[in-house]
């Protein structure tokens, strides 16, 4: 072989750098050739090939002569005469035993060349074995001779003869040149690899050893080739577009592992043809490298940005073979390093004039009509700046591989047809989409996990694109995004799951948990901007003016695995959580447009408006409610938990609000919307958790009231055992503490035993804060919660306790007699005109001579009626409930009979009374009472109990007289209850002496009225004008009776004449003022008497 081929061969061997030290005779010009003089050369040599005549078209004869065992004849010796047939026949064993050299060199010449057409699918003009369609015949100049050193020329000679695509529409259709390359290294490995297996690797012979030298010099040939070829992309007529053709090996492989080119036939990447490419190039010229893999990524990137969601492809594959692909270019860690530095890695640094740059996307061609109107009003055309959440998924690498998902209008769930699909049709469009969407998430996450394991300078750029996505995407949560401003939903999701995964290792090994250091929130540096505690991005903390200064540096044993923890907690705030409260919120729309089409008689299957609601949230639901990512994302919860509980005071102040929110937030729709994925999963660290936030000690640190509220629904609704209340059905397993043998958390746990009971009836006061019908919702649970630890011998103690700090537990009455003040006033309000819409309604004749516009007002008041009932009654229930369990205590009914409480829960039991046995208790009789809860009966019978426990205390008997009870009312109670036999026992017999009691105290009072109606005004309450019993001084100078103002300021803690705060130690005894008041009275007693 002369000519331009070997040049190209030593110029490949020398990895593409010109050289003239390994030859002094080589010519001078040829090293320093430019690659157009080289591509020059080359056509000319191919020129001169296509003149010379194929040794195959000129000599005949070689057609008829077994071209297996053809070798070229030597030039001296004439040709063997052959021997008699019978010698031949008679003397087989003889020439098998002791082959001649020139037998065992033919055999070893055919291996050689079957291996060369095995691998390099080639074979040789003039070789022992025939070409066929699959392979390439190649003329070595005559020569025959397959060593380690003519290697490289038969490699040349073929990869010449392939022509360049671009001139050739049949050649485009042909593998590339890269690919063969590729495909040549991973046969060759695969050949090394079964001659190591063999028996003769024991004990390998010099045929072996050279074998697998020509092996293994292939598989460095084809890689220093592809080297030469990305370096030189004119070096061969095919290999103009050798990064382009690479990039389609790198996604074929992804289609087709069996001819992957970035795994080596033993399961390794370093014994890849990619792997070692790679390290070629480097090892020549580490800048070429680094171009080349900046060249892989855009042409890759471009092909997966006609990508959005998980369903679309096309002939270059789909969004996650793009991806897979880009995760392949980073299994060599220099190309996942080269991946990070470039220029679209990162969104531009903040502040920066580039940051600030508005990018104005191509409007969609008109089309004309509404439809393209609303096309070019769509979120995605709006400009976004060059920092922001669209240009994250738009313009960095990471950005877009995580912003595929699903679409959020799922044809899958189509409008037309969503309300006709079965349920089994449903459930497995769920199953296949979530496989879909489990795969391109796996495929994101291989990409981030390479990318960070390639350095310590990959891993940061890696985690300040997370911090950037974080800062840029701080309006995510809002109830309505704005699109310019924030990414897609997709991509936040995405984001959540690829963490979650990052996250994976420490969080199933409670041995790592201690390196989740605290301090991370605190250290701006490190955090990066994503827990600032100032500005518009501020993230409050638990505990009220928390900043940033750090009592000790930030020190981490471990710096890789707090950056996951906080950046992976702070991503489900902007990712799972707002898609949930999303969810939650569509629900409850099609709920209410189902019942009120249902109440006006209107055709649920033809309605285009519920359809688009149903189709938009079942579209959500397929990625909202993937069973592994939810997996990941409670236990991550429960991990959360564990760390604040685990941290100190001080650091607690420091943690974000909004880990403890979303924790509550998560499990609790979680718990509402699919309750069976809650299953296996142990919540104790979130129990704990819960237990101790809620409890005085850090009632102080804790201020947000809806918070707290929140914390106490979660106790509700995931750790009081269903039988306990009539809710959802939720595990038993979740309630249930596996360390205790399945006893439930409230009973076993010991913080809860200490301090949860008294913890509930302080929150029980503190959700009045929370907003008119969010509190009675949170006191309905709270009730329930109240009801479970009372009946449980465990918090008994606890419950005794409660009556030591009666500052707290007169706060707490208090509020659960407005509470019931206001349920009470508003079912007795409400239900007289559910009852009078009720009767016009079913007066057809009247309800017909109404207008339609009238039937619509009464209508629509009765709905409202029956809403506000529905909500208000079962808490009315509770509550009067809790009333008479809790006064079943000595010490606690003692406590409702202080001055402070006792008139109050009087006037409450009285007004109750009078509504259900009263002269108007018939307008309560409405249709149907069960569906809005209300059991007049049994409130009755819980009523006339708790009159029964005060019945003997003459201080409840007074405070009857004073709040002007007919002793008639409570006697026709009396009946009513025996005749329903609603109570019994000492119970009926107490409440029985009730009237005669009451009626005895009345004297009393009269008389003391008749003693104090012409008292001075000096001695009247300046708010009731009232006799005072205990008078005192107000900040403002003002005299009112102890009890008036204790009342006062248990609702509205400011003095009532300045408006000036104030409190109960803010009050003086009127101690003159009382000597003046009972001397006057005595000498009015006195006379009284002598009369």
């Amino acid at each position: 072989m002369s000519g331009f081929l070997p040049d190209i061969a030593n110029w490949a061997l020398r990895g593409g750098n010109a050289s003239n030290d390994e030859n002094e005779n080589e010519p001078e010009p040829e090293p320093q050739m430019s690659a157009a003089e080289l591509r020059a050369q080359r056509l000319a040599r191919l020129e001169q090939m296509q003149q010379q005549p194929e040794p195959m078209d000129i000599d005949p004869p070689r057609k008829d002569s077994p071209k297996r065992e053809a070798t070229p004849p030597p030039a001296a010796s004439p040709p063997p005469q052959q021997k008699p047939q019978e010698e031949m026949v008679s003397q087989p064993k003889k020439k098998k035993m002791e082959p001649s050299p020139s037998d065992a060199s033919k055999k070893q010449q055919r291996k050689k060349e079957l291996l060369i057409k095995k691998v390099l699918e080639v074979t040789l003009v003039g070789g022992v074995v025939p070409s066929d369609s699959s392979c390439k015949e190649i003329d070595l100049d005559g020569s025959i001779e397959i060593n380690e050193q003519t290697i490289t020329d038969v490699i040349a000679t073929r990869l010449n003869m392939e022509e360049s695509s671009n001139n050739n529409p049949v050649a485009s259709q042909r593998p590339s040149l890269i690919f063969y390359l590729g495909q040549c290294h991973r046969r060759a490995s695969e050949e090394i690899k079964t001659m190591m297996q063999s028996k003769a690797a024991k004990a390998p012979s010099k045929e072996h050893e050279e074998m697998l030298a020509i092996l293994q010099e292939i598989q460095k040939q084809v890689t220093n080739y592809a080297g030469s070829c990305l370096m030189v992309p004119g070096l061969f007529p095919a290999a103009d577009d050798a990064v382009q053709q690479l990039a389609r090996c790198l996604v074929s492989s992804v289609s087709d592992p069996a001819t992957s080119i970035t795994f080596g036939v033993t399961g390794k990447v370093a014994h890849s043809f990619y792997y070692s490419l790679c390290e070629e190039l480097i090892h020549q010229d580490e800048s070429v490298f680094v171009s080349v893999i900046e060249e892989l990524v855009k042409y890759i990137s471009e092909l997966l940005s006609k990508f959005k969601t998980v369903f679309d492809g096309n002939t270059d594959g789909s969004a996650v073979v793009m991806v897979s692909a880009l995760s392949a270019v980073c299994t060599h860690k220099k190309a996942a390093e080269a991946i990070t530095r470039t220029a679209n890695f990162l969104l531009p640094a903040e502040g920066t004039p580039e940051a600030s740059q508005v990018i104005r996307p191509a409007m969609p061609n008109p089309v004309g009509g509404a439809a393209s109107l609303l096309q070019m009003l769509g979120g995605a055309d709006r400009p976004y700046l060059k920092r922001s959440g669209p240009a994250l998924e738009k313009n960095t690498i990471l950005g877009l591989v995580l912003r595929v998902g699903l679409p959020k209008n799922n044809s899958s769930f189509s409008p037309t047809s969503v309300l006709r699909q079965s349920v089994d049709t449903v459930n497995k469009t769920f199953r296949q989409q979530r496989q879909q969407l489990r795969v391109q998430q796996e495929a994101a996450y291989s990409f981030a996990m390479n990318l960070i394991k390639g350095g310590p300078s990959a891993k940061s750029k890696v985690m300040q694109w997370f911090a950037d996505a974080l800062l840029v995407n701080y309006g995510a949560s809002a109830m309505q995004p704005d699109p310019s401003k924030v990414s897609n939903s997709s991509l936040l999701l995405n984001m959540s799951v690829t963490l979650l995964k990052l996250c994976e290792p420490f969080v199933n090994d409670p041995t790592k948990h201690h390196l989740i250091d605290p301090g991370f929130v605190s250290s701006m540096q490190d955090h990066r901007g994503v827990f600032e505690t100032s500005g518009d991005r501020a993230v409050t903390r638990l505990g009220e003016g928390t900043d940033q200064t750090m009592s000790e540096p930030y020190k981490p044993k471990n710096e890789f695995i707090p950056q996951c923890f906080f950046f992976c907690a702070r991503s489900l705030h902007y990712g799972i959580s707002p898609l949930l409260s999303f969810q939650e919120n569509l629900l409850r729309r099609i709920s209410y447009t189902h019942w009120d089409m249902q109440q006006n008689n209107r055709d649920i299957q033809s309605d285009p408006q519920f359809a688009y609601m149903v189709s938009k949230q079942r579209s959500l639901e397929v990625a909202l409610f993937q069973e592994e990512m939810v997996t990941d994302t409670l236990r991550f919860c429960d991990l959360i938990a564990s760390v604040i509980l685990g941290v100190s005071d001080s650091e607690l102040r420091t943690m974000p609000e909004d880990f403890v929110s979303d924790v509550c937030h998560i499990i609790m729709s979680i718990a509402k919307l699919k309750s069976k994925l809650l299953a296996g999963i142990v919540f104790r660290n979130v129990f704990k958790m819960v237990v101790k936030l809620l409890s005085a000690q850090y009632a102080s640190m804790v201020r947000n009231y809806n918070l707290r509220a929140q914390m106490g629904d979660v106790l509700y609704e995931l750790f009081l055992p269903t039988a306990a209340d009539d809710r959802r059905d939720v595990p038993a397993s979740v309630s249930e503490d596996p360390l205790a043998g399945g006893k439930t958390y409230l009973l076993s746990d010991p913080a809860a035993q200490e301090s949860l009971a008294p913890s509930l009836l302080l929150l029980y006061g503190e959700v009045e804060h929370t907003g008119y019908y969010d509190k009675m919702s949170h006191r309905a649970k709270i009730a329930s919660l109240i009801k479970y630890l009372w009946e449980s011998a465990e918090h008994r103690s606890a419950f005794r306790r409660i009556t030591q700090n009666k500052e707290s537990f007169i706060k707490f009455a208090n509020g659960i007699m407005n509470e019931t003040n206001t349920l009470i006033a508003t079912v007795m309000q409400k239900l007289p005109e559910i009852r009078s819409a009720q009767e016009q309604m079913k007066n057809v004749e009247e309800w017909g001579r109404l207008s339609e516009e009238e039937q619509s007002q009464i209508t629509s008041r009765l709905e409202d009626s029956e809403r506000e009932v529905k909500s208000a009654l079962p808490l009315c229930n509770k509550t009067v409930q809790m009333f008479g369990y809790l006064n079943t205590d000595p010490d606690i009914r003692s406590l409702f009979l202080l001055e402070e409480l006792c008139p109050r829960l009087v006037g409450m039991l009285l007004h109750v009374l009078t509504k259900l046995v009263g002269s108007r208790g018939l307008e309560l009789k409405v249709d149907n009472p069960e569906q809005y809860e209300f059991r007049p009966k049994e409130m009755l019978r819980d009523l006339c109990a708790i009159f029964s426990l005060f019945a003997a205390q003459e201080v409840f008997q007074l405070e009857c007289a004073r709040a002007g009870c007919d002793p008639s009312l409570l006697q026709s109670a009396v009946k009513t209850c025996r005749r329903l036999n609603l109570i019994t026992g000492e119970s009926m017999t107490a409440f029985e002496s009730l009237p005669g009691l009451v009626e005895e105290a009345l004297k009393m009072v009269n008389q003391d009225a008749v003693l104090t109606a012409d008292a001075p005004d000096d001695f009247l309450d300046e708010i009731l004008a009232t006799y005072m019993k205990d008078p005192v001084e107000l900040p403002s100078g003002h005299f009112v009776d102890r009890s008036t103002i204790t009342q006062h300021l248990l609702n509205d803690p400011i003095d009532p004449f300045s408006r000036e705060p104030m409190t109960v130690n803010d009050i003086k005894p009127a101690t003159e003022l009382k000597a003046r008041m009972d001397a006057w009275l005595a000498e009015k007693r006195r006379a009284g008497s002598s009369s």
